[in-house]
């Protein structure tokens, strides 16, 4: 060694363990990216030897008022394959195909073919009855993977309301989607305002309606005028949530919150009340409706004759129901005047419903002379039902306006409530709604001692052309009973038509269907009867609602 070189040794080991930590790198590597094409291709891996997995939140409950079951989680089973396993797939999917009619064989047949793959998801969320029938196939490539499942044990009870989860448990639609994120977090149940025993009376009278009518949809709702508490709340088609939204157009509508019909003279008492609240009204005052009147850009006129037409009183346009007279009544108080009145109502939007929120309105493009005259007997507005029944708890709480809820609560603090109309007011309409039940175009929907007072609906639907005079949206709104108000009805029909030949008008369709709710739902909602009530006279179904039958302003 040369004096002038450095003393040192030379080190072999460095360059052999900077190799050695990049092989164990490497391998680390190598083990986490197969592992997780293996969770890619295989599923969830379930064996004992795993560490201990961890334990997932069970979605909570939801329940009715009284704590009766309305949606659960259970452990269920779903159905995999493992592709590379299959021999002949044509014969594993036609074998598929005869547990799960609706099998998409097509997409089945080519995510099965691929052989590099271990694990595919033939169907989530199985029964018992096909987990036995795929058991009964004995293919050894088709596996069974435990996971929770949401489960409706009431079937389509209340689907509209309840919505449904996705396989993988996220809400979707309804009371599911809304409260998603408090049902992940698992607890106590979900306790809902609905009575489910109301619900049922309400469904089933709904679904016996198109026994006695053709029709092409219907809504109901049945609400706690005092709370704002939906009891009952209804869609007809129904939905059923255990298909997760796999039906017909016409099942998945919502026609109680989504559809925003034209509802006709059910707005009436509202008209009345505005122009009453206004000192623009007296009880006493007359009005004469035996002839057309020019308002605005239209004619109104009444299609039916009022009896004394050329002297009637508020009251009288209401039981016999006088478009005539409450466009009349309307031309009091001005177009701005009444959008303001319907606006404190809700009808113009701005309401937060604690629970699933409602279309917004279709309210006239302008307010003036012409639009006042139509909206003052319900045509050229479109509202939810839901949005609508709200208006009617006024006429029950003494001038009070009352939120909807869907959640069950305990704290009086927690009832949304406005002041909308003095109690003379409230109490005035109510007295001239029971007439329309005891005198007038609404006798149908009487239920013998519970005093149902309120008013018919039938508007022509709107169509491109004009309205269709053979096409009506027929509706009735009640609060009963009338000399202790607790709870506001609305049943509305789409295209209701009677299968006897009768007249297809709000008085012999949606307030026969009223009655009936009313009848049966009283006494589940601890409504005492008043003994002793006089009944009320019964009218022909061939009657109209004019007795009571509403036009359309022409």
């Amino acid at each position: 060694m040369s004096v002038l070189d450095p003393p040192y040794e030379e080190d072999v080991w460095g360059p052999r363990r900077v190799r050695m930590v990049a092989a164990v790198l490497a391998l680390v590597f190598v083990v986490i990216v197969g592992r997780s094409a293996w969770v890619v291709f295989n599923g969830p891996d379930r064996s004992a030897d795993d560490a201990a997995p961890v334990e997932q939140v069970r979605r909570a409950d939801i329940v009715d008022r009284d704590g009766q079951l309305l949606v659960t989680t259970l452990q269920g089973w779903s159905l995999a394959a493992d592709p590379s396993a299959i021999w002949e797939v044509d014969e594993v999917v036609g074998a598929l195909k005869s547990v799960f009619p609706n099998l998409n064989t097509t997409q089945m047949t080519q995510a099965l073919s691929d052989k590099k793959r271990r694990f595919v998801w033939v169907r989530r969320g199985i029964t018992e009855r096909e987990r036995r029938a795929v058991k009964e196939l004995g293919m050894e490539a088709l596996r069974f993977v435990e996971e929770p499942q949401r489960v409706y044990p009431n079937g389509a009870l209340a689907g509209h309301l309840l919505g449904y989860t996705g396989v993988d448990g996220d809400g979707l639609e309804g009371i599911e989607k809304v409260y998603d994120e408090r049902l992940k977090a698992g607890g106590d149940p979900l306790r809902l305002t609905i009575d489910a025993s109301v619900q049922f009376v309400l469904e089933q009278e709904l679904q016996a309606a198109q026994e006695q009518f053709t029709m092409i949809g219907a809504a109901g709702i049945v609400m706690d005028a005092n709370t704002g508490a939906v009891r009952a709340i209804a869609s007809w088609p129904t939905s059923d949530p255990r298909k997760r939204g796999d039906e017909p157009a016409e099942a998945k509508t919502n026609r109680a919150i989504n559809v925003r019909p034209e509802l006709g003279s059910i707005y009436k008492p509202l008209t009345v009340a505005a122009a009453l609240e206004a000192g623009k009204l007296s009880v006493t005052d007359r009005f004469d409706v035996s002839a057309p009147v020019k308002i605005g850009a239209v004619t109104v006129r009444d299609p039916h004759p009022l009896p004394n037409a050329r002297s009637v009183t508020a009251s009288d346009i209401i039981v016999y129901s006088s478009n005539l007279g409450s466009s009349l009544i309307a031309q009091r108080i001005g177009p701005e005047a009444l959008k303001a009145f319907l606006g404190d109502l809700g009808l113009l939007g701005g309401v937060q419903i604690n629970g699933p929120q409602t279309a917004s309105p279709l309210p006239p493009a302008e307010w003036n002379q012409t639009s006042m005259a139509t909206v003052a007997y319900g045509h050229g507005i479109g509202v939810s039902p839901l949005a609508f029944a709200m208006t009617y708890t006024p006429f029950a709480t003494g001038g009070d306006l009352v939120t909807p809820t869907f959640i069950e609560s305990s704290d009086p603090a927690g009832v949304k409530r406005k002041r909308v109309m003095s109690r003379e007011t409230a109490a005035t309409v109510l007295a001239m709604l029971r007439r329309t039940v005891t005198d007038g175009s609404g006798k149908l929907a009487e239920a013998v001692g519970y005093e149902v007072a309120g008013k018919t609906g039938t508007a022509e639907k709107p169509t491109p052309d004009g309205y269709d005079p053979n096409r009506n949206i027929t509706s009735f709104a009640a609060v009963f009973p009338a000399s202790r108000p607790q709870f506001v009805v609305l049943v509305v029909l789409d295209e209701a038509e009677p299968r006897t030949g009768a007249t297809r008008t709000a008085s012999v369709t949606a307030a026969m269907i009223a009655g009936k709710v009313i009848a049966r739902a009283a006494p589940l909602l601890d409504v005492q009867p008043v003994l002793g009530a006089p009944a009320v006279q019964t009218v022909s179904l061939q009657g109209t609602d004019g007795q009571g039958s509403e036009g359309v302003a022409q």
